[in-house]
């Protein structure tokens, strides 16, 4: 199987005013959208998708359409977490099912878990998947930190080849290709730090801000990998800064990307109870962030 590389977007899930409903018909125009943009590959299912606000049909309906509107064209990573082992490794076939190229995976989320604890999980869930596993290092949202001395050894299980790492510590892709080589390829989940972990060997972006500007963090990455122009590539990335700074720096992150595709002429929807729309200081702090990158309609 072809290695991931690249900026991959994490597929927003539009919803309908009103009931809430999963909005199936403007998911394929938002995916048609991002892979116009050039995007690299999706992922489904993931934290800006608002997964914990989707029912299990939903979720298994969600990446079976989006899997459907890709049609083979990129990869596609879907996401398979849960607060039990049992329940992720039902996700997981749920993933292999649909035809996922690769499945994201957050530790058990809830119980304050330690590293035998983890190892164990994801050792489990290897054995009843035969896809390549990415682990979701996400300690904002599961409130547990992936150390890079744990990332090693998970790294030395036999499918778990890449990690998405979210805890917005630039130093985590030296401290990880330190400790594990070549056994694991990092993905970079922090937006604000992705021109940083690119420099430094990361292998891609797994990115929420991908929604709004993924053809601005394509070139960036094309400047940077492909093209070895790293001062180029600094200067667009300091224009885009303060943007995906600001989507990276909020807990209202999912409500930042839909009021600015909102603002940008290309609403998607409300997110789902119990978030709410981006209102106040911060709405207007995003709409001069979007003219100032002309990007507001």
């Amino acid at each position: 199987m072809k290695k991931l590389r690249g900026v991959f977007p994490v597929v927003l899930t539009p919803f309908k005013e009103g009931d809430q409903s999963v909005d199936y018909n403007m998911l394929d125009k938002h995916v048609d959208y991002l892979l116009e943009s050039g995007a690299h590959g999706l992922c489904a299912n993931g934290s800006t998708s608002e997964f914990p606000l989707l029912s299990d049909q939903e979720a298994f309906d969600v990446a079976k359409r989006i899997i459907a509107r890709i049609d083979g064209r990129v990869p596609i990573i879907v996401g398979a977490s849960a607060p039990s082992t049992w329940k992720t490794i039902e996700f997981a076939k749920m993933g292999e099912d649909l035809g996922a190229d690769t499945l994201l995976m957050l530790p058990p989320y809830y119980f304050p878990l330690n590293d035998e604890e983890i190892y164990k999980h994801y050792e489990l869930v290897s054995q009843n998947t035969k896809l390549p596993i990415m682990i979701y290092n996400n300690p904002h949202t599961s409130k547990l930190d992936l150390q890079p001395e744990l990332i090693a050894e998970l790294a030395k299980i036999d499918n778990i080849a890449y990690i998405k790492e979210s805890s917005g510590l630039a130093t985590r892709v030296h401290d990880i290709q330190a400790l594990a080589g070549e056994n694991i390829d990092i993905f970079i989940g922090a937006d604000n730090i992705f021109f940083d972990a690119l420099v430094s060997g990361a292998t891609g972006v797994i990115a929420s801000s991908g929604n709004i500007v993924a053809s601005f963090m394509i070139e960036i990455y094309d400047l940077i990998v492909n093209k070895k122009n790293i001062n180029e590539a600094r200067e667009k990335f300091q224009k885009l800064s303060p943007l995906v700074t600001f989507v990276d720096g909020s807990p209202n992150f999912v409500q930042v990307l839909k009021t600015a595709l909102e603002i940008m002429g290309r609403p998607i929807g409300s997110p789902r109870l119990p978030l709410l729309n981006l209102t106040g200081e911060k709405l207007e702090k995003l709409r001069n962030i979007l003219e100032n990158l002309k990007l507001a309609k």
